[in-house]
């Protein structure tokens, strides 16, 4: 990709995340740029293929992170995974603010995200049944728990940004490690909780 479709993408998703997805129309970004929208025509036709280049771009960040699955054969391996989420989250914020606006003009890209979040849903599986086997997470925990508790700790991934706007508080990486870990504390064994006390940074769940 050339420089000027690099700068292109860039200074949309920078006005995307600063003032909703639905809101930028091209003579934004063609002002943003201090370039004619002719010129910006050029290089893309419209705001959909815009969206559709910055989709590709975000869908490979997110692929990387995805990645990053098992680093470690403890607790850190998930530790570390939410703070590159985190990182992601905070970088293309109009990704998860602007969902419905995406699924009602881009089903596409709508199809896109939810293959994504069914990645992640099935990894935090795949993590849950893994330190079932090696005793750090209580045995008693059945396949439909396993599936719910995945579930939901995708969805404070998803919609923790949407949570926080709405409700107006300051974005911390502590606070949203410590809204995702809460769903694994209560089932931590006695060899978990000396883990998490070791490795996780967020330390204890309770209180702030």
């Amino acid at each position: 990709m050339s420089d000027t479709k690099d700068r292109i993408i860039e200074s949309a998703i920078e006005l995307f995340n600063d003032q909703g997805f639905v809101n930028v129309r091209l003579q934004n970004i063609a002002d943003e740029l201090k370039m004619s929208v002719g010129n910006l025509a050029y290089h893309f036709k419209n705001k959909e293929s815009i969206i559709a280049v910055a989709y590709d771009r975000i869908g490979e960040e997110l692929s990387s992170i995805l990645s990053r699955y098992r680093s470690t054969p403890d607790l850190r391996d998930l530790e570390h995974q939410l703070e590159l989420y985190f990182g992601f989250i905070t970088k293309f914020p109009f990704y998860f603010i602007d969902i419905l606006e995406v699924k009602r003009n881009h089903p596409y890209l709508h199809e896109q995200r939810k293959t994504f979040i069914n990645k992640m849903r099935i990894q935090l599986e795949k993590r849950i049944e893994y330190n079932i086997s090696r005793g750090v997470l209580v045995s008693t925990i059945t396949d439909d728990m396993i599936h719910r508790i995945a579930d939901n700790m995708c969805s404070i991934v998803t919609f923790w940004l949407t949570n926080q706007a709405i409700k107006d508080e300051i974005m911390t990486v502590r606070h949203f490690k410590k809204s995702v870990w809460i769903q694994l504390y209560p089932f931590l064994t006695n060899k978990g909780l000396a883990e998490y006390s070791k490795f996780i940074e967020v330390g204890s769940l309770l209180g702030d």
